[in-house]
């Protein structure tokens, strides 16, 4: 799993702290709701699989999901409950609210763009989360509508997204999984296996944006060795 936007803010904390703070701001999907208890979520999945692949970095996800808020809510949410937190990331799960409620394409698109501006003015990070796919997804008026619309923005923003839905339709679709492993019993939340998925492919592409600059860093520091004569160089003359 890897973003074609970079992480250019999130690099830079890694630069310049060893604490590492990351909101997951969103609706139930990202409270968690379906899995079987809070440490189940995937924040908290995703604060151990940081915690476990960069050695030497502490990391402090804060779960920030609301059931049923749409995108709006959440962008009304950020200057009380996401700025004062000052994460260096922030991953923004929505539109599945929007979508169900239809609150209209456009009004969807000026509240990503809006909240977008907003993290991007003060230094942060974003990963945009597609909507899930669940059964009953293909049956919603409009769904793949505002699917397409936070692609547009993705895209003309260079914001990291991750495809969410594309992910869950190919494991489903393909027979690598059934609905009813993928998703809590009401075949429309994720569930721990779902979760611990997410968790894991969002670390593997933060891992593939952070990895090269500590690479970097690790050879910078490394003392150099010193450089051994080639055996076809002429012998020092004898004094």
């Amino acid at each position: 799993m890897q973003f074609t936007a970079p992480l250019t803010n999130l690099v830079k904390a890694f630069r310049g702290t060893k604490l590492i703070r990351v909101v997951a701001l969103g609706s139930s999907s990202t409270a968690g709701s379906g899995a079987s208890s809070p440490q189940a979520s995937y924040p908290a999945q995703l604060d151990d699989e940081l915690e476990r692949r960069f050695e030497g970095w502490d990391f402090k996800v804060m779960n920030l999901g609301v059931g049923g808020q749409l995108a709006a809510d959440m962008l009304e949410r950020m200057d009380k409950h996401v700025l004062p937190r000052e994460p260096h990331l922030v991953l923004w799960q929505t539109g599945v609210n929007d979508a169900i409620r239809d609150v209209g394409i456009e009004t969807y698109r000026k509240t990503l763009k809006a909240g977008i501006d907003k993290l991007r003015a003060h230094g942060i990070d974003v990963i945009m989360i597609q909507m899930q796919f669940y059964p009953k997804s293909e049956r919603v008026q409009g769904y793949t509508d505002y699917l397409r619309v936070m692609h547009e923005i993705a895209a003309q923003e260079e914001i990291a997204l991750f495809r969410r839905f594309t992910i869950m339709k190919h494991f489903i679709k393909s027979g690598q999984f059934t609905a009813s492993q993928l998703l809590s019993p009401d075949l429309f939340h994720m569930n721990d296996l779902s979760y611990g998925c997410l968790a894991g492919l969002l670390a593997d592409a933060i891992e593939d944006q952070v990895t090269p600059f500590l690479r970097v860093r690790e050879t910078a520091a490394a003392p150099k060795a010193p450089t051994a004569p080639r055996a076809d160089a002429p012998a020092a003359p004898r004094r």
